[in-house]
């Protein structure tokens, strides 16, 4: 038995979409990512769920604000 999909809902057009989508790339934009260089210079993003990635992360979260704290801000 093939699983029933739920139908999309019908993306917005125009002035509407172009806002919409320029919303959506902000959003992405700002979501936190760990992006690794080889040694040619080529990026390699993991993936959020990557274990290594959540540690790097916390890694980092935990340096800004040990830098925040030393600051004064």
């Amino acid at each position: 038995m093939i699983p029933k999909r739920k139908p999309n809902a019908p993306r917005p057009r125009g002035a509407v979409g172009n806002v919409a989508a320029s919303i959506a790339r902000r959003k992405a934009a700002r979501e936190p990512r760990v992006v690794l260089t080889d040694r040619g210079g080529h990026p390699r993003t993991l993936d959020a769920s990557d274990p290594v990635a959540e540690r790097v992360l916390d890694a980092a979260e935990r340096l800004v604000s040990a830098v925040q704290r030393g600051s004064g801000t």
